[in-house]
């Protein structure tokens, strides 16, 4: 188990050094990544399902039936699943939701929705920006619309078919009335934490290059520690390509603090995984152990963040990708772990 000493002294000390290494990072152009976007366009396809739902005058009857022909998957996900009622082609489905958006209670989630996320073209802003640096790597492939709409605190972000859908009510923030009321036996505090809507337009870009790229990048069936993490360190380096000027924490999807635990401790971590052997491990449950989301890494101080196999995955691929000077695309290709790993730095990044 890593016990690292992780004194006041040294936060502060290494906070510096931190915030000096980013200045640094960011004030140089040998950034590979940071290539030129200028010229490719993006429109992405914004529909806003809660207001449909909310908003509409139109008798229940008929905007049941609109919402179910043009959402689909999605409308019917959210009456039979996230509501837990009778499903859109039920007789009782117009009188189930006129009682849901007549509620008290729901309008107010909605006016409180609406005041935060009423003018989303921030984040449309954000989200097409990024997808114009996914068309400069594949520009053959299609851009998702996206589709905002209230999900019943169930989801965050979910690719369906060439749409992604955003649960706006999993973003209202971690200060919200209604996130801190929520039961902290089924929304522990590390949950409402991530329901920060700084982390929307990353949550939309992993969950659409995990759909797209994930089967592909672990298509060689390899089911060890090593080749889970790389794998999933790939995707977080598509993370880096396609929002080359955010800042770890944010795409990672943890606080800053931990981000800086993890910078801090990758030598301890490294060692942690190599000490217990658990780099070709096969077993299930220490893998998930390492890659599941969590208050924190089990086996690890409660300082890191959930998922810390993935961060170090990141780091190997990283290190590869800069030593080998592997573009984007040939990241993609078969090349089997252990030859990443050979690149690792084991921490010692100058």
């Amino acid at each position: 188990m890593i016990k690292p000493s992780f004194s006041y002294f040294n936060r502060v000390v290494y906070s510096m050094i931190f915030m000096a290494a980013g200045v640094l990072l960011f004030s140089c152009d040998s950034n590979p990544l940071d290539v030129d976007v200028s010229d490719i366009k993006v429109e992405i396809k914004v529909d806003r399902m809660e207001q449909e739902l909310f908003a509409s005058e139109k008798n229940t009857m008929l905007l049941n039936d609109e919402l179910h022909k043009k959402y689909g998957m999605l409308y019917e996900a959210f009456m039979v699943d996230m509501l837990g009622e009778v499903p859109p082609n039920n007789p009782q489905a117009p009188i189930v939701l006129e009682g849901f958006v007549n509620h008290p209670d729901m309008k107010q989630i909605y006016s409180d929705m609406e005041k935060k996320f009423g003018d989303f073209s921030k984040y449309e802003s954000g989200i097409e920006d990024a997808f114009k640096y996914y068309k400069y790597y594949f520009p053959d492939s299609l851009v998702p619309d996206l589709i905002t709409f209230y999900s019943n605190f169930n989801a965050n972000v979910f690719p369906y078919g060439n749409r992604i859908a955003i649960g706006l009510d999993m973003y209202l923030g971690p200060d919200h009335e209604l996130v801190n009321s929520l039961p902290n036996d089924i929304f522990p505090q590390y949950l409402k934490d991530k329901m920060d809507p700084r982390y929307l337009v990353a949550d939309v870009m992993k969950a659409w290059l995990m759909n797209r790229f994930f089967e592909e990048l672990h298509s060689d069936g390899a089911d060890d520690f090593l080749s889970s993490i790389i794998t999933l360190g790939k995707i977080m380096y598509l993370m880096d390509a396609m929002l080359p000027f955010e800042e770890d924490y944010i795409k990672f999807g943890c606080s800053k603090e931990q981000m800086e635990w993890c910078v801090y401790n990758e030598q301890n971590v490294w060692k942690t995984i190599v000490d217990e052997k658990i780099l070709y491990s096969k077993d299930k449950a220490v893998i998930l152990q390492y890659v599941s989301e969590g208050p924190f890494t089990k086996g690890m101080p409660h300082d890191s963040p959930g998922r810390v196999g993935v961060w170090l995955g990141w780091q190997i691929v990283r290190d590869y990708v800069e030593q080998n000077e592997v573009s984007v695309l040939e990241l993609l290709e078969p090349v089997g772990p252990k030859v990443i790993l050979k690149s690792y730095s084991q921490g010692e990044r100058d």
